[in-house]
């Protein structure tokens, strides 16, 4: 119940925004306000939490699982249950795709981390199906969470005192705090559902919404669309309309179909440290366009663990002392326009093809950190398109943050022959730095860059 109060209150317009919505939009949040309220039929939604610490290229790890049942506005929830819950099926369930990778292995996926494809409704089919089999219930829509969204709901809220547990969480404290709690406490110790903390949690947001007003609502809903965003929160529908508005609205998580400089770049943890949301990263890009209207992309990675060794933890299993956060190693993928050259004589490291995803060449490399120390990763590529070279040169720019991701210091320049020079983009803040039109700026969400060039 939380996740869908949270969803409607972060996807429908509150009534204080000024801003004139078309027709399309105000129709596509009817769309999603009737599916999630289950106001034409009744709707089963499956709820992923998914922990961005330890990041996964879908979001996250998928730690718990809820399951609402909802007709016409009245909700009955299962409990928040581990995701082991579920998947101590996974052998008998025995889910199996062909890999979307080059080598065409086929893929045996769990629950749990389902969330390998960069385009989040293949996740969400994914998961729908192997939650289905697992649990033998029916699932119409799937909605997923990272606790950025636990947090903005603890910070409208205030702090959560969990008396069977000792712990008051608070919205700086809630991740080690839960996740020390899941992987060091008395549950877990007892050999109970160490997962059951995330219910007590939730349970305490449900009553606290459930007591608030539609203004109350509406101001906590101003917030939550900030996260919707970012893309903190995700849905999927099977139903026609639903996909098609959470589409037109950007709530899907899905690849963006761009035909020009499109980039993504992704992580995904195999070590078992959380420690995702602890780096640093820079994203310096250099386009140079040559005479002829061929683009070079030059790609320079910067991630650094800004935190030393932290969140010590003796684990009831082993007994041995470990730490939440020690070091991390993540495979990282990046997706290009298809057709893209790559010039392994300008890369640093070891990069390898691992197939399309919606029209897209995706490639991967690993990436192993050491905290407080910086790890440079290069390569570089040639679009496969040529710029028009007549009296006018465009060039679109998109950029795509992963599902459930972290901020970026993205620094983006463009290098034009001489003849050339710059006559409008769509960013008010650029700036010239050694003949390069620079953009620099930390984004949170999907950057799109235009700029327009004339002859001199």
């Amino acid at each position: 119940m939380v996740v869908t109060l949270l969803v409607l209150a972060s996807l429908v317009p509150s009534v204080i925004d000024k801003v004139v919505i078309n027709t399309t939009k105000i129709n596509d949040y009817r769309v999603i306000s009737n599916n999630l309220l289950g106001l034409d039929k009744p709707v089963n939604i499956l709820l992923l939490f998914e922990n961005n610490a330890e990041s996964r290229p879908g979001g996250g790890f998928i730690g718990s699982v809820g399951y609402l049942r909802v007709d016409k506005g009245k909700i009955k929830p299962e409990p928040v249950r581990s995701v082991y819950y579920y998947d101590y099926k996974f052998k008998e369930v025995n889910y199996v795709e062909p890999a979307p990778d080059a080598k065409g292995e086929p893929m045996l996926y769990t629950l749990r981390d389902s969330g390998q494809s960069l385009d989040w409704p293949a996740n969400a089919k994914r998961a729908k199906t192997i939650f289905s089999r697992e649990s033998g219930l029916e699932v119409d829509i799937v909605v997923a969470i990272t606790p950025e969204i636990l947090k903005q709901l603890i910070s409208d809220t205030g702090p959560i005192v969990l008396e069977d547990y000792g712990l008051t969480v608070t919205a700086d404290n809630i991740t080690q705090t839960l996740q020390l709690e899941v992987e060091s406490g008395q549950d877990k110790v007892e050999r109970k559902d160490p997962k059951t903390v995330l219910s007590s949690v939730a349970n305490e947001l449900i009553k606290r919404l459930s007591e608030k007003s539609v203004n109350d609502l509406t101001k906590i809903g101003s917030s939550l669309r900030d996260q919707a965003k970012q893309r903190q929160i995700l849905v999927y529908g099977s139903n026609y309309d639903l996909a098609e508005s959470l589409s037109r609205l950007g709530y899907d998580g899905s690849l963006v179909a761009f035909e020009s400089d499109y980039f993504l770049l992704t992580e995904n943890n195999y070590s078992i440290d959380k420690s995702n949301a602890f780096i640093t990263r820079q994203l310096d890009r250099k386009l140079a366009i040559d005479p002829d209207g061929s683009v070079t992309v030059d790609v320079k990675l910067t991630r650094t663990q800004n935190l030393e060794q932290s969140f010590p933890y003796v684990d009831p299993v082993d007994q041995g002392t470990t730490f939440l956060v020690k070091s991390n190693k993540s495979y990282m993928k990046f997706a290009v326009p298809a057709g893209s050259k790559l010039d392994s004589a300008k890369s640093n490291i070891d990069i390898e093809y691992k197939g399309k995803e919606r029209g897209y060449d995706v490639y991967g490399f690993n990436s192993e950190l050491v905290p407080l120390e910086p790890s440079e990763y290069t390569f570089s590529y040639k679009l496969p398109y040529i710029l028009a070279d007549d009296d006018t040169m465009t060039l679109n720019s998109f950029i795509q943050l992963q599902n459930g991701g972290w901020p970026y210091q993205i620094r983006n320049s463009v290098v034009v022959p001489k003849e050339w020079q710059l006559s409008a983009s769509n960013k008010k803040d650029l700036f010239y730095d050694q003949g390069s039109v620079v953009y620099d700026s930390i984004i949170d969400r999907d950057l799109y860059m235009s700029y327009i060039y004339v002859k001199k």
